[in-house]
């Protein structure tokens, strides 16, 4: 559970300050990271929008956390719920996205996905995504996620390239997020459990060109204030930082749907741009292609034969998917899947990837809504975000609790350390 003895916390860029880190350099694109933030992330106070300020002089799109979380749901449409996803996987996903989309696409590309500005309905991002070298950028939220490798996006790309998203949730889901948060200072994971109906969705950006990925020529692009070198697999927090574009590469959904109740209670979606490698040209937000759909990670698959509870789409081939071709996106690691990944949200975190050695049967369980993936923990219902942000709370509070400025140092360093290597990528969470 989350440590309750104090309610102090703290922003990350304070945390760095108070640990004697040398988080304000010098040269371009480290300036910003000098201007103080204002008060957040506090038991009083809202949640924090970033880790860092916009840049010095910037004056586009700023984000702000989603954070009016409603205390109850309002009756919305469900037009997935008029498709089995185990028999018309196609057509269920479609809708989710179609929902996802409805008043979040305006022509000016970097208002789209802006809650307020949605006038069909609520959407709303979890907390404490702003803490670590990995946290919230602040012109659209963005953390950083897993780095693609040369060649695992498209047979043309040579580098590595870092890659970054955001996430929202739906006003189901909004209400169970607002209740772990009730009390800002002492979150409470027993409230953690999704109810039907919940709909999360991320939008996953990378910095790769379309030199190297040419089904991206076409892809909304967004301006980012994020790491300048976007071929470092490991910056740290005095890496500077630049507005670099990123283009949409990913879309993940996911819903919790009683129609698969008997087997996890969850179905995972994920969208390429450009339908991948050898997909089809063509532009906007709408271009986009299914990979697959999952509900189940089909525990004891012997690895060769069909899978029962995946779907992938015959038309889309990219160079990997996931563990014995479970459903991944291409940002995924090939070593895991969209559930097998989603059942460790609990608290305290659990492990995201099977470690090298390890035998993978326990990440590919079906483990039903409520069930947490290791015994005695608290479940949090296949929420990563949730389950991340406690970490991160958790986190600013040991470094609060330090007892020396040495000690703060070294607890420092070593998140920072653990940063290098996001969770995604078989890292370990704070």
């Amino acid at each position: 559970m989350v440590p309750r003895r104090s309610a102090v916390v703290v922003t990350w860029t304070t945390a760095l300050v108070a640990a004697g880190a040398a988080w304000v350099g010098v040269g371009p694109g480290r300036e910003a990271t000098a201007q103080p933030a204002p008060a957040c992330n506090m038991p009083t106070t809202d949640f924090c929008n970033a880790v860092v300020q916009p840049p010095a002089n910037w004056h586009g799109h700023v984000f702000e956390l989603s954070q009016a979380y409603p205390t109850a749901a309002p009756n919305d449409a469900q037009p997935w719920a008029a498709f089995n996803p185990r028999t018309q996987p196609d057509q269920y996903i479609k809708a989710v996205l179609a929902h996802f989309y409805e008043g979040n696409l305006r022509p000016d590309v970097e208002m789209c996905f802006e809650p307020k500005l949605n006038t069909v309905r609520g959407w709303y991002n979890a907390p404490w995504q702003d803490f670590g070298t990995n946290g919230r950028e602040p012109i659209h939220g963005l953390t950083r996620e897993r780095v693609s490798r040369p060649f695992e996006l498209d047979p043309h790309q040579s580098r590595s390239w870092n890659n970054y998203a955001v996430g929202f949730y739906n006003a189901p889901g909004a209400v169970t997020i607002g209740r772990v948060w009730a009390d800002r200072g002492r979150p409470n994971p027993a409230f953690g459990s999704m109810p039907n109906g919940t709909v999360a969705a991320k939008l996953l950006f990378t910095t790769a060109p379309v030199s190297e990925v040419p089904y991206l020529q076409g892809a909304p692009t967004w301006n980012a204030y994020v790491y300048a070198d976007a071929n470092d697999p490991a910056p740290g927090p005095t890496s500077p930082r630049a507005v670099l574009p990123v283009r949409l590469l990913q879309i993940d959904i996911a819903v919790k749907d009683p129609q698969v109740a008997d087997v996890t209670g969850w179905v995972f979606g994920t969208f390429v741009y450009g339908g991948g490698p050898g997909g089809q040209p063509g532009a906007g937000w709408t271009n986009v292609a299914p990979v697959g759909v999952m509900w189940g990670n089909d525990p004891g698959y012997p690895g060769s034969g069909p899978l029962i509870q995946t779907s992938l789409n015959p038309a889309v081939h990219m160079p990997h998917v996931g563990f014995q071709g479970r459903l991944n996106g291409p940002v995924d690691n090939a070593a895991s899947s969209c559930l097998s990944c989603h059942a460790t949200a609990e608290a305290p975190a659990g492990t995201m990837v099977p470690p090298h050695g390890a035998d993978p049967a326990p990440w590919f369980q079906n483990l039903r809504s409520g069930t947490p993936f290791d015994p005695g923990r608290q479940a949090l219902d296949y929420s990563l975000q949730v389950s991340v942000g406690l970490s991160n709370f958790a986190a600013a509070q040991a470094l609060a609790r330090s007892p020396s400025p040495a000690a703060r140092h070294n607890l420092l360093m070593q998140m920072i350390r653990m940063d290098a290597r996001p969770p995604r990528d078989g890292g370990a969470i704070h």
